[in-house]
């Protein structure tokens, strides 16, 4: 386990390289990637020089309890024969015997490696496929065509390990059609905060109602599936320009990818890729510019109209037509979600009801 936790290591390193090669080769005199590697090799080479060492020692004991059994016989029959008490062939049929079950033995001693390797296997798939699953039932407090009220009552959250609460004690209701703006310094709790409201993680006190139903109760995906998220960890993944707006769902017409393409200005990137929505897209954006990339997330978070929408600094790096045009667009009245933005763009103050000022995971002020 030891030897394949530390080659894993290596291979995680080596690949964190090469996603960053850009920042490692304009880093000038620095030999990090290579001294880390050397310590991450010899971490490897010394599990795996420990690993052999018991294969070894095995085998050493197999060939002395060969050895000593061999022996041993070798006497007990001389002796016996010597006695008149075993006749010569006896003697020979039983050394044969013997010999034959202990080389048995000795084939299921050198298959021991492969065996450890098996069991390594199924631990190390074990600690993938045994992690609690989310609950795949529950309640659905509202219907396809009706919208809901987020309420949260008194949350806080914590990392484990940490004294500090990134979230305390908030309480703040969501309805439908709001249009709230939530800024403050970084580090306020402001994405940890959308995310407790999008369901992906729990809070360690209070409660999130939905339709006065608790969060934990509800059907997780149903509640999702109703959400629109832009967040910053949220990136193209390798897969054609319309799996990454869609995530493959079917009702979503074209009419309705096409809409989306014009609302967040990524018609004309469509218009120029040779297959067009068929275009193939790298991991993480890769080869893209990063407004296109930030355009093809907000795309996906409101292609199907959602009942509430979650930004984090959505418009970043757009220019000023662009970011007047789709803010326009995002906060207008007539679209169906209540709208729920993290960002330091003055901007938005025009666009929101409600200004929610965050401090230390509070709610400073709200107005």
């Amino acid at each position: 386990l030891d030897e394949s936790k530390n080659k894993y290591k290596v291979a995680h390193w080596i690949q964190e390289v090469a996603r960053s090669i850009v920042s490692f080769k304009l880093s000038g005199k620095t030999n990090l990637a290579m001294n880390k590697t050397d310590v991450l090799v010899s971490d490897y080479l010394g599990a795996r020089e420990s690993h052999f060492k018991i294969l070894v020692i095995q085998f050493i004991q197999m060939i002395g309890f060969k050895v000593l059994v061999t022996l041993g016989l070798l006497l007990i029959g001389g002796i016996l024969v010597l006695n008149q008490e075993m006749n010569i062939g006896q003697f020979v049929a039983a050394e044969i015997i013997i010999l034959l079950v202990i080389n048995s033995v000795e084939k299921l001693i050198l298959g021991l490696e492969t065996f450890y390797d098996l069991l390594t296997s199924i631990e190390k798939l074990g600690q993938v496929v045994d992690k609690e699953l989310e609950p795949q039932d529950g309640e659905m407090p509202f219907k396809e065509d009706e919208a809901f009220t987020v309420e949260l009552d008194e949350v806080s959250y914590n990392v484990p390990g940490r004294e500090k609460q990134i979230i305390d004690s908030v309480s703040l209701t969501i309805t439908p059609g709001c249009r709230i703006l939530i800024h403050g310094n970084s580090g306020s709790g402001k994405s940890t905060l959308l995310r407790l409201i999008a369901g992906i993680v729990e809070p360690d006190k209070g409660n999130i109602y939905v339709n006065n139903a608790s969060l934990q109760m509800i059907n997780i995906n149903y509640y999702r599936s109703h959400i629109g998220k832009s967040l910053p960890e949220e990136s193209p993944f390798e897969g054609s320009i319309l799996e990454n707006i869609t995530f493959g769902d079917t009702s979503i017409t074209e009419d309705e990818v096409y809409w989306v393409l014009e609302k967040t200005g990524l018609v004309e990137f469509v218009k120029n890729q040779p297959k067009g929505l068929n275009t193939m897209l790298y991991p993480e954006g890769q080869q893209i510019p990063y407004v296109v990339s930030k355009k093809i997330v907000l795309a996906r978070s409101i292609v199907k109209k959602p009942k509430m929408l979650i930004l984090k600094d959505p418009l970043d790096h757009f220019n000023a037509k662009e970011t007047k045009e789709i803010m326009d667009f995002l906060s207008d009245k007539s679209n169906p979600w209540a709208l729920l933005v993290v960002s330091q763009n003055p901007r938005w103050e025009q666009k929101c009801t409600t200004i929610i000022t965050m401090e230390n995971g509070k709610i400073k002020n709200q107005s």
